[in-house]
């Protein structure tokens, strides 16, 4: 149903008949109008509406997929723009010379995937329905471990698994709401930064041995898990391993936020 795909139209109209009856009302014209009846049948048609809209055909899942090659590119970046979803994010060997693989289930206003080649950005969005809700949102993403990465991340309440073991990752920043967010790291190429910025966070890292790292985190209610070590607390807390200060390939992570769980371990 085209309502439940468009509800920008149909506002529209709706905005249309109502103004047109205020002028007509002005004008003289009806002036046996009652509002008193209009704006009961107004606030029953907008009910109709969200209930079409959710049961209707318009409002069942759907699948959005998009790949591109990589023709050249020698670094890329990958930003996610979504409300609350199933986020899972795999860097691989690809088949040919592709640069990426994204597959979404979805409900609700369809999924964009953009390439910007001036950039190397690769761009999954997803504009806000305000009048359904939330619906269910799964992006699977793989992308090509033959290249330098960056990844960022603006979310609502996700749980976001990030494996990019395989990939020279250049930076890691994520800002959710209350989300449980997996990563895993491979081995790094300078100093590297891992940003989590969220409401309660729940926070896994995981890294190869030998990898050096350090760990800042500040909110409220603070637990850290740093391989064997454990600090629990309210605000600041950090660690570091033991080779990080003289190390200069290394990952700098920093999770803020309002109550966090983070853990740090190898794999």
């Amino acid at each position: 149903m085209w309502w439940g795909r468009n509800p920008g139209v149909w506002w529209g109209g709706v905005l249309v008949i109502i103004g047109a009856l205020f002028l007509l009302a002005n004008l003289g014209v009806l002036n046996n109008l009652d509002w008193n009846v209009i704006w009961p049948l107004v606030l029953i048609a907008v009910g109709v509406w969200l209930l079409l809209a959710r049961i209707g055909p318009g409002s069942g899942y759907a699948d959005v997929d998009s790949a591109e090659a990589r023709e050249g590119l020698a670094k890329a970046k990958l930003e996610l723009a979504v409300g609350s979803a199933q986020v899972d994010v795999r860097a691989s060997s690809l088949e040919g010379d592709q640069l990426y693989k994204v597959h979404i289930e979805h409900g609700g206003t369809s999924p964009r995937v953009e390439l910007d080649r001036a950039t190397g950005t690769v761009r999954i969005s997803q504009r806000p329905d305000w009048f359904t809700g939330a619906r269910r949102l799964h992006v699977d993403a793989r992308i090509t471990d033959a290249i330098p990465w960056e990844v960022s991340c603006n979310t609502g309440a996700i749980r976001g698994d990030f494996d990019l073991s395989t990939a020279a990752i250049s930076a890691f920043d994520c800002k959710t709401g209350a989300s449980r967010v997996d990563v895993a790291l491979g081995s790094p190429k300078g100093a590297v930064p891992i940003r989590v910025q969220g409401g309660a966070l729940t926070v896994n890292v995981t890294r190869r041995l030998g990898v050096q790292v350090s760990v800042q985190a500040s909110g409220g209610a603070v637990q850290l898990r740093a391989d064997r070590a454990r600090d629990d607390g309210i605000g600041s807390r950090s660690w570091k391993s033991d080779g990080f200060d003289a190390a200069k390939d290394r990952y700098e992570i920093a999770v803020s936020g309002g109550a966090l769980s983070i853990e740090l371990g190898l794999r």
